[in-house]
């Protein structure tokens, strides 16, 4: 997580005292390290125990936690080291290492966000559950189709519909034993939460899997949050890096399935594979 790109882009969730902790903690990022609460509690004319509060409302435990990943952050200069795709000179060399660089950095930040506790909920609901639903919109949808391509040929049983009225109709018909994945990187997509609410009015367990913000009204709904990083990039940029960590959430949960009786996926992996085999060009 990088401390001082997620205080940016949730500032406006800030009450007017945390404001003023935040916008010192962005003007001064390296003092503050070595800062103690009560100290950053009196130049910002606010109270050690708000400084800590800050600390948790923004998903560290302590202060100290939250001042250790600062000092990563500042360490790698983070701030300095993504690519602007469509504010750059686009020769194809500067493309390729772009889009590297891009990668590296989205793919840091997913495992820095994710939290390991609750990717192991999901693997296991998920292992255990009747049948899978998956909701999502837009350029979710593509990370959406890549998991159920993936569930259907290790003959796990998936409903993925690209149609938000058949995902509306379908939601209204899980039942006990089932699970949803809801996908949606800003969280207020008005047909996922839909389909949201209708899995929690029949008692079925959600996994999102949103970005990492405060305000995040599908983490709110949700009993399993995968979160992802909140990028703030021009629109095209800021659709790469969301689907990129996306689908590593979604290859850490098939593996994380497929670990369960390996042997068995293996075999329906390569029974799924032998029987297109005959349509491939030789």
């Amino acid at each position: 997580m990088n401390v001082l790109q997620y205080i940016k882009q949730n500032f406006e969730s800030f009450t007017d005292r945390e404001k003023s902790i935040a916008e010192y903690l962005l003007s001064n990022k390296k003092s503050i390290i070595s800062m103690s609460a009560k100290e950053i509690g009196d130049v910002t004319n606010t109270s050690a125990p708000t400084v800590v509060r800050f600390s948790k409302k923004i998903g560290f435990d302590s202060l100290n936690e939250m001042k250790l990943q600062l000092s990563l952050n500042l360490q790698s200069d983070e701030d300095n080291a993504d690519f602007e795709y469509l504010h750059s000179d686009l020769s194809t060399k500067n493309i390729i290492r772009g889009v590297k660089s891009s990668i590296d950095s989205i793919m840091n930040q997913t495992v820095g966000v994710l939290k390991e506790e609750e990717l192991e909920k999901a693997i296991d609901i998920l292992n255990k559950a009747n049948n899978v639903y998956i909701f999502s919109v837009g350029n979710s949808s593509l990370v959406a189709m890549d998991f159920y391509y993936k569930l259907s040929r290790i003959n796990k049983r998936c409903i993925a519909h690209n149609d938000t009225h058949l995902q509306m109709t379908a939601s209204a018909l899980m039942e006990k034993g089932d699970v949803a994945i809801a996908i949606s990187y800003s969280g207020e997509t008005k047909e996922v939460l839909k389909c949201v609410e209708n899995a929690k009015k029949d008692g079925v367990p959600v996994i999102a899997i949103t970005k990492s913000s405060i305000s995040n009204t599908l983490a709110d709904l949700s009993d399993i949050v995968l979160r992802v990083p909140f990028v703030e990039k021009s629109l095209r940029e800021g659709a790469m890096s969301s689907r990129i960590s996306q689908l590593a959430v979604i290859d850490m949960l098939f593996l994380g399935m497929a670990r369960t009786n390996l042997k068995v996926v293996e075999e329906k992996l390569r029974v799924t594979r032998k029987a297109i085999e005959e349509f491939k060009v030789k």
